[in-house]
């Protein structure tokens, strides 16, 4: 009985999709900050300008996020005038999402905090570890 108890320890700080997730999680922090934007309004604002006009459900799957978050992000950001999103007009159901003049000026912005953030985070590693590490998480990222 004592093996099977210690067989189904589990330690959660060696757990890689935990340590994976504070990781982001931090990183995404530092750049959120001065952002003044939530995570699944920042993943909108970095999928459009390569995917732009789009649809909701186009972000839905670029982002990686369910309608309801996309829609509650697109809200929001068209509250703080970064996208404009309109009716398609030969689908009434679709609604075109692309940024406004002010959304591509912060996309500019928001790529230089991101970049930043991700090279601080990556200054702890060699040159060789950085690039086995950027191989290693895109063949991750690549499966799902």
């Amino acid at each position: 009985m004592k093996d099977q108890a210690q067989s189904l320890l589990f330690d959660l700080c060696d757990y890689l999709p935990f340590q994976m997730s504070v990781i982001s999680g931090r990183v995404f922090q530092q750049v959120m900050e001065d952002a003044g934007l939530q995570v699944p309004e920042w993943r909108i604002m970095m999928a459009l300008p390569a995917n732009q006009p789009c649809s909701s459900q186009d972000l839905c799957i670029l982002t990686a996020m369910d309608a309801a978050r996309v829609s509650r992000a697109q809200r929001r950001l068209e509250e703080l005038q970064m996208i404009s999103v309109i009716r398609d007009t030969d689908d009434r159901r679709r609604l075109v999402v692309r940024l406004s003049d002010k959304g591509s000026d912060e996309v500019t912005r928001l790529r230089i905090l991101a970049r930043d953030a991700e090279s601080l985070f990556l200054d702890a590693l060699g040159p060789e570890d950085r690039a086995q590490l950027k191989t290693a998480i895109g063949e991750l990222f690549d499966q799902l």
